[in-house]
């Protein structure tokens, strides 16, 4: 019985994923200019991107991932997205914790350039329970610069003998605009800032003891700003692989 759901999980995920790229790289209607439709300042990277297992200690988690995220207003401001590729590095300092970096580099659907980079650190609770922090900075071309942190607590299985694995996180993200990189003292435009609740289900499959293909995608995602009368959605989704480097997984 959960080999048939965990199929139809992997499906369902898969699919929407895919039709959600689509979405995104049709570039359909872009942000509409007018009253509070400025584009908010970015957020960190937010994707989970793996379960709820740690780096452990003296050992290395590297993966790359190709991903696409979208910001959706109420009328008149119409939506923003694009694709993006994250880069990401974690090393275990205790069997327990580990810290590292996420770097993220997007092409916004203007086919403007941007890269964000967040230094985190994550602390296993148990083997199906971890919390997540992390501190960053970014600069997106036409969404400015900022600074963003996030927070967040992810569940799922870790069955190291078991060929699929299934995770879910809650996300908690904020973003500052500022009219120089890192906040440095000055004046000018800026962007607005904002809160980003996420919530992500994903699932990670085991090609061998050190690598593992994962793919996510956004269940639920909000955009509050001051800036904008309305809320916002945020939807995102992101497919790649993680490495194991330094200490051989068990399974």
């Amino acid at each position: 019985m959960m080999g048939g759901l965990g199929t139809r999980i992997r499906i369902v995920v898969l699919n929407l994923s895919f039709a959600f790229a689509m979405l995104l790289s049709s570039r359909a209607s872009g942000q509409t200019s007018g009253p509070n439709c400025n584009t908010v300042a970015t957020p960190p990277p937010l994707a989970t991107f793996g379960g709820p297992a740690t780096a452990e200690r003296g050992e290395t988690e590297a993966g790359i991932a190709v991903g696409a995220s979208g910001e959706v207003y109420p009328t008149p401001c119409g939506h923003e997205g694009g694709s993006n590729w994250l880069v990401r590095w974690r090393r275990g300092v205790t069997d327990g914790v580990d810290l590292g970096f996420d770097g993220q580099v997007e092409t916004h659907s203007d086919g403007s350039n941007g890269g964000t980079i967040k230094f985190a650190a994550r602390y296993k609770i148990n083997k199906n329970v971890r919390l997540e922090a992390g501190v960053g900075t970014s600069d997106t071309g036409f969404a400015g610069r900022s600074v963003n942190a996030d927070v967040a607590a992810v569940i799922g299985t870790s069955n190291p003998d078991k060929t699929w694995n299934y995770y879910a996180s809650g996300r908690l993200g904020a973003s500052h605009g500022c009219a120089n990189l890192l906040c440095a003292s000055g004046t000018g435009d800026h962007p607005p800032g904002a809160l980003f609740p996420l919530g992500v289900v994903g699932t990670i499959a085991r090609v061998s003891d050190n690598v593992h293909f994962v793919m996510e995608m956004s269940a639920i995602g909000g955009i509050f700003s001051r800036e904008h009368p309305d809320p916002g959605a945020y939807i995102h989704f992101s497919i790649g692989v993680l490495f194991h480097v330094g200490k051989k997984r068990p399974g």
